[in-house]
């Protein structure tokens, strides 16, 4: 009996832990509107084992598109968010918070990603700054 229902307590604890937040965000996403549209593409980083590089487009009505990358990959205990430069370096890297607890000292990311919808902001410097919110697109 006792052995069951440790079992049948593992087995719960398995099903409610959530995915990291790389498989979650992996993919591509997209935001429309009227009049522009902004998508973020999360791909494998070939160069870093477990890492993944974002490209964010933003499109507007007219002119070229607006770049920018993020890195999101493991960082000590946990995982860290990176912008990063042309050359692929990090210029900013926050600690993406995990559970509730935790010091906003430094800053932190917030990756809100369930089912077919993505909200990556952080929080540091100021207000809170949305890098990229929409829904799953496909890959083409």
């Amino acid at each position: 009996m006792r052995r069951a229902l440790i079992v049948c307590l593992l087995v719960s604890a398995c099903a409610t832990t959530q995915a990291p937040a790389s498989e979650r965000v992996a993919g591509c996403w997209i935001n429309r509107t009227s009049l522009e549209a902004t998508t973020m593409r999360w791909m494998p980083d070939r160069n870093r084992p477990g890492a993944l590089v974002g490209d964010r487009l933003h499109y507007r009505a007219s002119g070229d598109p607006l770049r920018s990358r993020y890195s999101l990959e493991p960082s000590g205990a946990g995982v860290a968010l990176c912008e990063l430069d042309d050359a692929n370096t990090a210029t900013r890297c926050w600690q993406v918070a995990q559970g509730e607890s935790g010091s906003l000292d430094g800053g932190r990311a917030f990756i809100d990603a369930y089912s077919d919808r993505l909200r990556i902001s952080v929080v540091g410097d100021g207000a809170e700054r949305t890098i990229f919110q929409g829904r799953r697109d496909g890959c083409d």
